[in-house]
């Protein structure tokens, strides 16, 4: 299992999934995997989609940081709980990504035909 201490790589970086045009010229005791087909979508939408999740908080963290609206004890506090909640959310959402990529990488372009 990788390490997700950043994203994994792109998409683009692992092989397509194999297209029907491409399939005429498998063995012929095979044929395209389904599911890899569908992994490889999931991993491409989730790959585009990520940041929206990774900075979720982010605009929170900046308005929080930029005012001095809210000061004391409490206010450290809560603000370490937003940075610290914002750092989880980003190691989720990689986790999220190296749960897909692994998970792709561990499965066949191809599958027996029967």
């Amino acid at each position: 299992m990788s390490l997700p201490s950043s994203a994994p790589p792109p998409p683009g970086s692992l092989p397509p999934p194999i297209e029907a045009a491409a399939a005429v010229s498998l063995p012929p005791t095979e044929r395209p995997n389904p599911e890899y087909a569908r992994l490889y979508q999931a991993y491409a939408d989730a790959y585009g989609s990520i940041d929206r999740l990774r900075n979720a908080l982010d605009a929170s963290a900046r308005t929080f940081n930029s005012t001095d609206a809210w000061l004391g004890p409490e206010a450290r506090q809560w603000g370490g709980q937003l940075d610290a909640n914002r750092n989880a959310l980003r190691k989720a959402a990689d986790r999220i990504l190296w749960d897909i990529y692994d998970r792709l990488n561990a499965t066949q372009r191809t599958i027996a035909k029967v």
